[in-house]
């Protein structure tokens, strides 16, 4: 099992290691390359890069995805991400 978040303020990084904790899963931050800003969220097609992709997901049954809403919307790095 797999817990992939971003977050802004801390409080999903938060939420992600509780349930971590809780479920014996393995924490993944995802994180852009370029420190995120309001220009992705108003391009749908974007797709911003990630800094350190995770390796080997076939390894992985059950995935968690944690994000902030932003803007109304799944913020754009969790596209690129899935």
């Amino acid at each position: 099992m797999l817990v992939a978040y971003i977050s802004a303020s801390g409080v999903t990084a938060e939420a992600a290691w509780k349930l971590s904790e809780a479920a014996g899963a393995e924490l993944y931050e995802i994180k852009p390359e370029i420190p995120y800003s309001s220009l992705e969220m108003n391009d749908p097609a974007s797709r911003p890069v990630i800094a350190g992709k995770m390796e080997d997901m076939d390894q992985y049954e059950v995935v968690f995805v944690g994000f902030p809403i932003w803007w109304y919307s799944t913020p754009m790095v969790v596209f690129s991400f899935l």
